[in-house]
């Protein structure tokens, strides 16, 4: 079972209770823990003067998802709409902020845990910060909170589906196993295909999500306009992107990782509604094309292939970067653009003369055949939802090109060559 292969899943979820710290400033000798923050009526800075006096109450997530307000623990904001929560951190887990202004109530989840000392900043409370701690406490619920980063929940849950997630327990259940998915399928993919040291590099890369997500909630907490939030998430995402990469797992690992994480993610939310699963799928599909990009970049500059050649792949990245964001998740915008990139990166290997224009017709036309590799993997993976069977999809895919490629060798390239081209195989048809 799943269960048994997981990378060491309670030293994980330890890693990653502690991670969630990253925003914080610990003095350990302190008595109490603060959590500061400001309420928000939007995302667009909309500020108004009756946000002073707002009722800001700390609240627990209990084991069934439910959320409870501690009463002897609250304070009101200032005209601002910020607070500061001082609390003994002895109290409880699973932290909540709850903001109370009249009937209209909003919040803003902290971390799994706190330690006395400890002084968080978390982002601006409003009706996606209120979604995202919706799904934390079904996160709770399920039990996979501290598998699952801030870092994930941030990444997944944006404006375009708060309302529809804090309208509905269901909806909010979904999200929270979409995540969990997501997370088991992250910590088993490192398990089985990242070479050396491979929990290190699994915990090394939850801290630069951990870091990216406090950047964030710094940034925002600073931003008076939207054009400063849109390049703070902006930085958000490309630094996320990025994080497998930067722990030094190898960079097509790193894409393939990202990829999978995004796909569970997907097709977990799919039966929410078209708009949750658009939503889901324009943050997933940015992510992954900027991991596949900077993997197919790094396999060109590996390979053999002309100066000019590692120079129009590089402008096909930029273009497939900028069509996944005019496509707003729409499926078929996105695969539409996926496509278009596999098919410029393919006819520039076939036209480098280091490169076999054989061996890439060959292979392509080999796993695109109706019982080919890539049609298997599109039709397996479609209805993937669970760690285990994702992962077997993906690496029977890995697998099945690798051997077609080794089928297909001319001995005409390099075997650094032959090496690169295959992974940019791999790594252009996982969303094309």
């Amino acid at each position: 079972m799943l269960t048994n292969k997981l990378l060491k899943l309670p030293i994980l979820a330890l890693a990653i209770a502690t991670l969630g710290l990253a925003c914080s400033d610990s003095n350990n000798s302190g008595g109490s823990a603060t959590v500061n923050g400001k309420v928000e009526e939007s995302q667009a800075k909309q500020k108004s003067a009756d946000l002073e006096g707002t009722v800001v109450t700390l609240a627990t997530v209990e084991s069934n998802g439910s959320i409870n307000k501690i009463s002897d623990i609250e304070t009101t904001t200032n005209a601002s709409g910020e607070f500061n929560l001082s609390f003994d951190a002895n109290t409880a887990q699973h932290y909540v902020v709850v903001a109370q202004n009249g009937s209209s109530e909003t919040m803003g989840f902290v971390s799994a845990s706190l330690e006395n000392g400890d002084n968080v900043t978390i982002k601006p409370i409003d009706f996606e910060s209120t979604a995202e701690s919706n799904v934390y406490a079904e996160l709770v619920a399920n039990g996979s909170a501290d598998i699952v980063t801030k870092n994930d929940i941030e990444a997944m849950i944006t404006s375009r589906v708060a309302s529809e997630i804090n309208n509905s327990t269901s909806a909010a259940a979904k999200f929270a196993t979409a995540l969990k998915s997501s997370a088991e399928a992250r910590a088993e993919f490192f398990r089985s295909e990242v070479e050396g040291n491979a929990e290190e590099k699994l915990e090394a890369s939850l801290q630069i999500l951990a870091d990216a997500q406090a950047r964030l909630e710094a940034d925002l907490n600073s931003a008076s306009t939207a054009e400063q939030e849109a390049a703070a998430y902006e930085l958000f995402v490309e630094t996320s992107a990025n994080a497998y990469a930067n722990a030094d797992v190898e960079a097509n690992k790193a894409a393939q990782a990202i990829e999978l994480w995004g796909r569970l993610a997907v097709n977990n939310v799919s039966s929410v509604s078209t708009e949750a699963e658009n939503s889901v799928r324009e943050q997933t599909s940015m992510m992954a094309a900027i991991a596949i990009d900077a993997a197919v970049r790094a396999e060109a500059e590996a390979s053999e292939m002309s100066s000019e050649s590692k120079q129009a792949i590089a402008d096909a990245g930029a273009t497939l970067k900028a069509n996944i964001r005019t496509a707003a998740g729409v499926k078929a915008d996105v695969e539409a653009a996926f496509e278009s990139y596999k098919e410029e990166v393919n006819t520039t290997m076939q036209n480098d003369a280091n490169v076999s224009s054989e061996f890439v017709v060959s292979v392509d036309t080999e796993i695109n055949a109706t019982t080919g590799a890539k049609t298997i993997f599109d039709s397996a993976v479609a209805s993937a939802v669970t760690a285990d069977v994702a992962l077997d999809v993906y690496t029977t895919f890995f697998s099945s090109v690798e051997s077609s490629a080794q089928n297909n060798d001319t001995q005409t390239m390099s075997d650094a060559t032959l090496s690169a081209v295959t992974k940019i195989i791999i790594l252009t048809s996982l969303q094309s």
